[in-house]
C-alpha cells in the first residue's frame, strides 16, 4: 500500500531517485527506488542519517516557539533530499539528483502527505 504511493511520488517528480516513509526512530516503513537509478544511494541509510537531523530541527523549532517543523530540504553537491514531516512519528523523504525539480517534489510531498497520514492512522 505504501510502496505504490512512494512509486507515484518518485515517478511523478523529474530527477527523483527514491522515496521513503520512515519513523523518527530510524526504522523504514517502506521505500521505493527507480529501477534506472544507478546513481542511487541507499535511501534507508539516507533516511536514518537525516532522521536525527530532522529530530533536532523539530526540537529547535519548538524551543523557539516557531511551531512544528513541516519540511526540511538538504541540498548537497550530489543529492537533494526533501523531507515532509507527517506527524510526531513519521516522515516522508524524496531524494533526487541536483538537476531535478525540487519545487515539483515539494508539491508532490505536500499533496501526498494527507493520504499517508490517513493510512498510518
Amino acid at each position: 500500500m505504501f510502496k505504490e504511493t512512494l512509486r507515484q511520488v518518485v515517478e511523478s517528480t523529474e530527477g527523483a531517485i527514491a522515496g521513503l516513509l520512515m519513523g523518527f526512530d530510524g526504522i523504514a516503513v517502506e521505500s521505493y527506488t527507480r529501477d534506472e537509478a544507478t546513481d542511487a544511494k541507499d535511501i534507508n541509510e539516507i533516511g536514518m542519517e537525516f532522521s536525527v537531523i530532522v529530530g533536532s530541527i523539530r526540537r529547535a523549532a519548538e524551543t523557539l516557539e516557531a511551531g512544528g517543523a513541516r519540511e526540511v530540504s538538504i541540498q548537497a553537491e550530489h543529492l537533494v533530499t526533501l523531507i515532509r514531516v507527517l506527524n510526531d512519528d513519521y516522515f516522508l523523504a524524496l531524494t533526487m539528483r541536483p538537476d531535478g525539480n525540487p519545487g515539483k517534489g515539494r508539491f508532490v510531498l505536500r499533496t501526498t502527505a494527507p493520504k499517508l497520514i490517513a493510512e498510518l492512522s
